[in-house]
């Protein structure tokens, strides 16, 4: 059995654009963006929204690799640890969001965001990392 350090430096998320609410997708950050990372445990991933014009939707992908064209599933989870197709999150806060990207057997971790304005696009910042360390005073997403 192997150990491996969690991974959770941060990654700066700039100048990404959400999808407006009325497209009903969700946008991935690309990798040149810093969307897709290594998941090394089973923590929650961790976001901090430094801007955003709207809060965001926020979907956490399992991928088998650091591309998207290898995503898996959506392994988003709520508060509670339930599967769920989204959770929200708003600048200025620090959230963890539950998932299940680890214990599927995924190894790496995708963002992907859509806009909670029905109409308009929501241009966000901030940080995030696939494992969180449990070092900060954090508001699990829901």
């Amino acid at each position: 059995m192997s150990v491996h350090a969690a991974n959770t430096t941060n990654a700066n998320i700039t100048d990404f654009n959400a999808a407006p609410g009325i497209s009903g997708t969700y946008t991935e950050v690309p990798v040149t963006k810093n969307g897709i990372r290594v998941k090394t445990n089973n923590s929650s991933v961790y976001i901090y929204l430094t801007a955003a014009d709207y809060p965001v939707y926020v979907q956490t992908w399992g991928l088998s690799d650091t591309n998207w064209s290898t995503a898996v599933a959506n392994r988003t989870c709520n508060k509670n640890g339930r599967s769920t197709a989204r959770v929200t999150v708003s600048a200025g806060t620090r959230y963890v969001v539950k998932n299940l990207i680890h214990e599927r057997g995924d190894a790496c971790a995708g963002l992907k965001f859509g806009s909670t304005s029905y109409y308009n696009p929501s241009t966000i910042k901030g940080v995030w990392s696939p494992d969180y360390s449990g070092n900060l005073n954090v508001t699990v997403a829901n």
